[in-house]
């Protein structure tokens, strides 16, 4: 995959490379646009390219791995072949612990490639025990031969269902960063020491929250397209770092919580976790974001500009963020036993074991608490969860087929998951949440991605609000180049509404399945005969939405009753109906306005 990367050149040079550009941008998959010149550009996009730091629309372009400036790694380093250390391809007998072995012990080597020849390789067969492939080291490439039947095949004997805790967080087959961050609760930056008192009031839950250190205190204010930060003290924090900023709610009625979501001025009485967030002076605000530098003791710059103003109100602060970086899994087939009877959250006499297992026993790959790394042409298999993000950023995943028996999530980003970059991968079977997203994740991309069962089973976008009373709901993601999904859906049980914050964004979606319901935005929990919210006012629950070139080919599809744009306080429209606008991608138009004023070449 061709892909840029910036260096310093003379005059001579950049004529030639800037030629070299145009001939290959056509055929340049990631960052090339290939816009008609008659599609109508939107005034939004207009609006941001004049000065994008006083725009509503997001600037998605630091999303990727390495922010999209480098390729994902091409020559393997440390190979080590698992057939010459015990693991042969096509074998009888499980393979888990053998595999762990090598993977423990070429991560405390530094790291390398962990090489699986084609064949068939059998993973947690024992019913008795929950056995998966656990990688926390840095470094550590798992490569197969293939993503086909006839490659590297990875075979699932058993569920990992963890039923006694936190059932949606169990196991995946392949989880990073266990050592970190285990299944039995969330991380991020916990409430204040003043609100403990009054968190004992509050219920008690199953598991744990991994607690966020705080390294310092921001000591002054910074706008939206900052990337310097004033702080306390910089000790403790290099270069590199990836930390955790956080900012809580101040006042008792949630004035962060408010911000974030506006234009809500008042919660609704069921939407419990927001209305409290201001009682429990709440950390709504967590972001995962690089240091680019240590100015000096009391200065930091950040890799990318801030997306929300820091203010001081807010009390904002910085915390520590381990995290595991270069981690890559790639060519490679994984498949379950699961015998796929599903219902979301279980059939009509499932009992609630059945259910549980139904929605999160099956999982194929976590990345949890990892930068800048990839998953890469892997095909999922009979999974009800394939692929979750958790607390995760830069990550690309590329390549993706999810195949066989229907489940709960597709692709998931979790927790504190940020610019993360999911492309060119397609869905054969269908899930209840296909793309979802719940918590603080932000800035993540959603890219040319086909959804192929729309004519027998919708399938929708999907934001699950909040994760957790300390958090805030997803805000700030791009969806863009999408076909075949249905509605803009919203799961999460009814405490966590609203489903979703500020400036989500769809950008050429083409949409397939609509025979009742041609309303674009749609609630399962206001449909119902508790709340009978009527079904035009169910975009309120997704504020700020903005929607650029939202069509189907079929209908005239309806937004608050209308098929017309709507602009109003809660939600943005163009070429609401009308079909498909210029750019065709927003995140490669970004991508490339980011780096019109500097040096550039194609590397190979």
């Amino acid at each position: 995959m061709k892909q840029i990367h910036l260096y310093q050149t003379d005059p001579f040079r950049l004529k030639v490379w800037s030629l070299l550009f145009l001939l290959k941008v056509m055929t340049f998959p990631v960052y090339a646009q290939n816009d008609s010149s008659d599609l109508p550009e939107p005034k939004i996009f207009k609006s941001f390219k004049k000065n994008k730091n006083q725009s509503d629309l997001a600037d998605f372009s630091y999303a990727g791995y390495h922010y999209g400036e480098k390729e994902l790694p091409g020559k393997l380093k440390n190979i080590v072949d698992v057939s010459r250390h015990g693991v042969l391809p096509n074998g009888s007998q499980d393979c888990t612990e053998r595999v762990q072995q090598i993977i423990d012990s070429l991560g405390k080597a530094g790291g390398g490639t962990v090489w699986f020849p084609k064949g068939r390789y059998l993973l947690n067969m024992d019913s008795t025990q929950k056995k998966f492939i656990q990688i926390n080291y840095s470094n550590i490439i798992i490569k197969g031969e293939g993503q086909g039947k006839d490659g590297s095949v990875f075979f699932m004997g058993n569920d990992l269902l963890q039923f006694d805790r936190h059932p949606w967080l169990s196991p995946f087959l392949f989880q990073t960063a266990y050592s970190l961050q285990g299944s039995d609760g969330f991380w991020g930056i916990d409430y204040p020491e003043a609100t403990k008192a009054q968190l004992e009031k509050q219920p008690k839950q199953k598991g744990i929250f991994y607690t966020a250190k705080i390294l310092t205190q921001v000591s002054a204010a910074a706008s939206k397209g900052s990337q310097i930060i004033k702080v306390k003290s910089s000790s403790g924090i290099k270069a590199g770092d990836v930390i955790l900023m956080g900012m809580y709610n101040t006042s008792a009625d949630g004035n962060l919580i408010k911000e974030l979501l506006k234009p809500y001025k008042n919660f609704e009485a069921h939407h419990k976790v927001a209305n409290e967030a201001g009682i429990l002076k709440a950390p709504s605000f967590q972001w995962l974001v690089e240091v680019e530098s240590v100015v000096n003791s009391s200065t930091i710059k950040l890799r990318q500009p801030l997306r929300q103003d820091i203010k001081m109100v807010y009390q904002p602060v910085i915390a520590e963020a381990p995290m595991l970086k270069e981690i890559g899994i790639e060519d490679i087939r994984i498949e379950s036993a699961w015998k796929g009877v599903y219902c979301h959250h279980g059939c009509l006499k499932s009992t609630k074991y059945e259910s549980a297992m139904m929605d999160y026993g099956w999982n194929a790959i976590n990345f949890c608490r990892v930068a800048h790394g990839w998953i890469k042409n892997v095909t999922m298999v009979d999974f009800t969860n394939p692929t979750y993000l958790l607390d995760s950023r830069n990550l690309t995943v590329t390549g993706l087929r999810m195949e066989g028996h229907d489940g709960h999530s597709g692709i998931k980003i979790y927790g504190h998951a940020s610019d993360n970059l999911i492309q060119n991968s397609d869905f054969y079977s269908n899930y209840t949440h296909i793309l979802s997203g719940e918590g603080n994740a932000m800035g993540n991309v959603f890219t040319s991605i086909n959804y192929h069962r729309s004519d027998k089973v919708p399938g929708d976008f999907d934001f699950h609000g909040f994760i957790d009373g300390r958090f805030s709901p997803p805000s700030h993601n791009l969806f863009e180049n999408i076909k075949g999904f249905h509605q803009i859906s919203g799961g999460g049980g009814v405490s966590k509404l609203p489903h979703a914050g500020n400036y989500n964004t769809w950008w050429n979606i083409e949409t397939k399945g609509h025979k009742s319901s041609r309303e674009v935005f749609v609630s399962w929990l206001w449909q119902s005969a508790a709340y009978n919210h009527p079904e035009k006012d169910h975009h309120k629950l997704y504020s700020k939405s903005i929607l650029i070139g939202y069509f189907s080919p079929d209908i005239k599809l309806e937004l608050n009753g209308s098929t017309v744009d709507t602009r109003d306080d809660w939600v943005y429209t163009e070429f609401f109906n009308k079909g498909r606008v210029a750019p065709s991608s927003l995140y490669k138009a970004q991508f490339l306005l980011r780096h019109k004023s500097k040096d550039a070449k194609l590397t190979n």
